[in-house]
């Protein structure tokens, strides 16, 4: 009978909990082959449309930013025309303020007299020093200070109430066109190169930590363009444009480069790289279902009768082995209990 019962603990549960193991890891093994596998043999050249339709999206943002900023010149030069032609005293204040309320893309707008003194202003105070005097619309960027870039727009005013009118943009102003460039990062660089707007998370004046980025950005004195890098063993699409102006006093020296990684471009195939990634997932998703299922209907209760038989093996005849089942397992827990209450008798 001891014989019989150690037969069952070491034939029984041990080829179960063998099987069982070795399936589990062969499926899961199988998931993970399916979903990364294809990302070394699916090796697709990026077609130089691909990168050539990045930098065109690229200069289309530059050149929306560049739109923005010169609609904030003419909203200053409509400004200026109603000063200089309305004559009532409180008109610098009106206009400045019905613009601020009409036009979400300025911190703050001010009219100064030539002297500099401060004759009306809306919104937020702005840095009157940050661009030169000039006597035709201007933009400037300011230098870093504080925790978010900072672009002005000028015009002068002409006639009896001459000064000047000067405004600064929102970041969100600067930030928003970036969007035109497409999937990826676009970063928005001044003229040193540091970081002052992101499509994705950025700080204000980071600079570039990418040798490739930084060339990206000098290139751009070139004008646009684009290039294929590799970068930390990943392909990246890189594309770069100046945003520049006809007007020389309207010249911001600004850069947009855009850094796309392969994963985020549209290749061949891509999707079936990302059909292969899901078969692998719901391989997994499946495994660990049934093999979970398994393991908690016939592995964990051959668990339990290999370890009862291993009691009544030593002879420990004191705890009763539960039939937990109505099924073959629960004729084998039967058995057991029977003979534990044989061997429980003839021990008294």
């Amino acid at each position: 009978m001891t014989t019989r019962i150690g037969h069952l603990r070491t034939r029984v549960f041990p080829l179960a909990l063998l099987t069982w193991s070795l399936g589990a890891a062969g499926f899961l093994g199988a998931a993970v082959t399916v979903a990364t596998a294809p990302s070394s043999w699916l090796v697709d050249p990026i077609p130089e449309s691909v990168a050539a339709e990045q930098q065109t999206r690229t200069a289309l943002a530059a050149r929306q930013l560049q739109r923005s900023l010169d609609s904030g010149v003419s909203d200053l030069n409509a400004v200026a025309a109603g000063i200089r032609v309305l004559k009532d005293a409180e008109t610098p204040s009106k206009l400045l303020t019905q613009l601020m309320a009409t036009r979400d893309r300025y911190r703050g707008v001010a009219y100064l007299a030539p002297t500099g003194e401060v004759r009306a202003k809306a919104g937020e105070d702005v840095d009157v020093a940050a661009i030169k005097t000039a006597d035709k619309p201007a933009l400037a960027v300011g230098p870093p200070q504080g925790v978010s870039p900072r672009v002005f727009v000028s015009a002068p005013v002409t006639g009896e109430r001459a000064g000047r009118l000067i405004a600064e943009f929102k970041p969100n102003a600067l930030i928003r066109p970036l969007s035109l460039a497409g999937p990826g990062n676009t970063r928005l660089l001044n003229a040193d190169r540091k970081v002052i707007g992101a499509t994705t998370g950025f700080t204000a004046f980071e600079p570039l930590t990418r040798p490739d980025l930084e060339q990206a950005a000098k290139d751009a004195a070139g004008g646009p363009g684009h290039a294929l890098r590799e970068v930390d063993g990943e392909r990246h699409a890189l594309s770069w444009a100046p945003v520049t102006s006809t007007q020389p006093t309207r010249q911001t020296g600004l850069t947009v480069v855009t850094d796309r990684p392969e994963a985020a471009l549209t290749l061949p195939h891509s999707g079936e790289k990302r059909e292969l990634i899901l078969l692998g997932a719901v391989i997994a998703v499946l495994t660990v279902v049934v093999f979970g299922w398994l393991y908690v209907v016939i592995v964990s209760p051959l668990s339990a009768l290999a370890k009862a038989a291993g009691r009544l093996a030593r002879g420990d005849t004191g705890e009763p082995v539960i039939v937990r089942r109505y099924d073959h397992l629960g004729l084998v827990a039967r058995d057991l209990e029977r003979i534990r209450r044989d061997l429980a008798g003839r021990n008294r």
